[in-house]
């Protein structure tokens, strides 16, 4: 018994040690919260979309998640951070979602359809009226590739959708679309983000059988 508490702990002392010391680390921006992308995040009607998260370790989890950061200017980057365990787990129900948004003016942290910081603007585009009389958003062509950056595919979002968004933006409610479009459960999200969502990803795994495992193979 005391071999086990032993190796136990060593075994604890060494993947933490080497959690510290990973080169992987090194560069790698810490993300607590939501109010840490205000240094991560510095052009101007940038959006920032949480595309994936996952985290590593075996008995000392690091936590990541990947961000499509789209800016005003048409450039799109990929970034990828280290976070708490708190605001990852608090996250997995935004997958697909703009966590974050950025104007000259303010910021916006609030959980919302990707796109939603564009949608109205007359600078990105506007309303044009569909073959069913519906009037839809529409980017203009300096911006026509902004649906496929933001995980849209065929969906385009009507008026009824903006009233509706601005309105929970007043009551700081998060909006996952008319009808549950967005977001993890989302069939928009799940179509157009369809890498989270593979089978292989969505497996669990036994503590008691990794356990077995480990010591097999180090023991």
């Amino acid at each position: 018994m005391y071999k086990f508490f032993l190796y136990t702990m060593l075994i604890i002392l060494y993947l933490g040690l080497a959690k510290a010391l990973s080169p992987s680390e090194i560069g790698i921006h810490y993300l607590q919260n939501e109010r840490g992308f205000s240094k991560l995040i510095s052009a101007p009607d940038s959006s920032v979309i949480l595309v994936d998260t996952h985290a590593t370790g075996f008995l000392i989890k690091t936590y990541y998640q990947k961000y499509r950061v789209i800016s005003g200017y048409d450039t799109v980057e990929e970034l990828i951070v280290r976070t708490s365990k708190e605001f990852a787990h608090k996250n997995l129900k935004n997958i697909g979602m703009s966590l974050y948004r950025k104007t000259p003016e303010k910021e916006e942290f609030l959980p919302l359809p990707p796109g939603s910081l564009y949608i109205g603007n007359r600078e990105f585009g506007s309303w044009k009226k569909n073959k069913k009389g519906e009037y839809r958003w529409t980017f203009s062509k300096a911006y026509k590739n902004f649906p496929r950056y933001l995980g849209w595919g065929t969906f385009r979002p009507t008026e009824e959708f903006y009233r509706e968004l601005r309105s929970k933006v007043a009551l700081n409610e998060p909006f996952y679309g008319l009808h549950g479009e967005f977001g993890p459960q989302g069939k928009v999200t799940r179509e157009n983000f369809p890498q989270f969502f593979k089978e292989e990803r969505m497996k669990k795994v036994e503590m008691k059988s990794l356990l077995i495992e480990y010591f097999k193979e180090n023991f």
